[in-house]
């Protein structure tokens, strides 16, 4: 089968293994007023290269409208490396939102998101692969970012498009699975993000159950949470059954998380928190499900 990606169709039976939720061309200077805050294309290609060699051959990009996104250079990125990208269409969470969400309604807010999974981005013809990442605020739903969850799950309903969600510090996703339930959303096409942010193992459960996927996704941020309890986390749930349901990424966001610049690093997934993993006892035949085999089944191909 053939997976649309930012530099075309792609054959998936050569991917080796996805990072799910990351960030490559990013700016949220306008909002967080730090210079930190910005990703350029320039600033990342050494560091995919060092990904490339541990075997990682896809990547899919959650940055949406108003994130700094950039499909051009995605598509430099791509282009310089060879490896495989995937964009997103969407909105963020509620202070990141342009104007004129706010004034409009989510059947208008979906053919935004239709328009640019069918047609292009950001007036290309690049077009984006999934919704991502739409978020709640903390320890909220606001009324605008219920909107953009509907518009979404009608995007979604429409071409078949995954959704990827932002869990800010982990919390709402019980609170997400509803409004997912309420509209109608092919939870099997679902993944929450952040997930090994939230310490409730009994509300990871329970989306797991609902037939979702959940990300840990934030691996090496040890300011939140420790890489040792992520792991501890993620091997309970894989005790637990749910293999085939989790999927990993580091969610790279500031100029801070790189390794030129004295961060862990998008390879800290690959060099650190696999071989922990290992130590833990999961199998190659697990990781490989959490690598590559989720994120192919959720992404539809």
């Amino acid at each position: 089968m053939k997976l649309h990606t930012i530099n075309g169709l792609i054959d998936v039976m050569g991917i080796n293994s996805t990072m799910i939720h990351e960030h490559l061309v990013f700016d949220l200077t306008h909002v967080r007023n730090d210079a930190d805050s910005k990703l350029h294309s320039s600033d990342v290609i050494e560091e995919i290269e060092g990904l490339q060699a541990s075997g990682c051959d896809l990547i899919v990009e959650v940055s949406n409208i108003g994130m700094g996104r950039d499909p051009l250079g995605m598509l430099e990125i791509s282009e310089r490396t060879g490896i495989s990208i995937i964009a997103s269409t969407g909105f963020y969470k509620e202070c990141f939102y342009p104007s004129f969400v706010f004034e409009s309604s989510a059947e208008s807010l979906s053919e935004i998101f239709i328009r640019e999974l069918e047609v292009g981005m950001d007036e290309t013809s690049i077009k984006a692969g999934l919704i991502a990442e739409i978020g709640s605020s903390l320890n909220e739903i606001t009324v605008a970012e219920e909107a953009v969850f509907h518009a979404a799950i009608i995007a979604h309903q429409a071409t078949g498009a995954p959704i990827s969600t932002h869990c800010e510090i982990g919390t709402m996703g019980r609170q997400q699975l509803a409004l997912f339930e309420k509209y109608g959303a092919d939870l099997s096409k679902v993944s929450f993000g952040h997930q090994d942010l939230n310490l409730d193992i009994n509300e990871q459960r329970e989306l797991l159950r609902s037939g979702a996927f959940i990300q840990f996704d934030t691996i090496g941020k040890n300011n939140y949470r420790t890489d040792e309890d992520r792991a501890l986390n993620l091997v309970q749930l894989l005790e637990d059954g749910f293999e085939d349901r989790l999927m990993l990424s580091c969610d790279i966001t500031r100029k801070s998380h790189l390794r030129q610049h004295g961060g862990h690093g998008y390879n800290h997934l690959y060099e650190s928190f696999i071989p922990k993993l290992k130590q833990h006892g999961v199998t190659d035949t697990v990781l490989e499900k959490m690598l590559k085999v989720n994120p192919r089944n959720f992404l539809n191909f």
